[in-house]
């Protein structure tokens, strides 16, 4: 499972990139251009983000 520290030290795998990375975008390894679910289970407090395809698991985060 994903945190904010985590996210926060998120970049892109471009090495020197200057491109500014302050906002993340959660896009699935998989299917790039399919899109990604997303919900919210209360049970763990957590946010799922999945392939909208294949259903793979982009990310888990932790909601604090």
């Amino acid at each position: 499972m994903l945190t904010r520290r985590d996210l926060d030290s998120f970049g892109c795998d471009t090495p020197d990139c200057g491109h500014d990375h302050s906002v993340l975008y959660l896009i699935a390894r998989c299917h790039p251009r399919a899109g990604v679910d997303a919900r919210y289970v209360k049970q763990t407090g957590s946010l799922v983000f999945e392939c909208r395809d294949c259903k793979r698991l982009v990310a888990e985060i932790a909601v604090a």
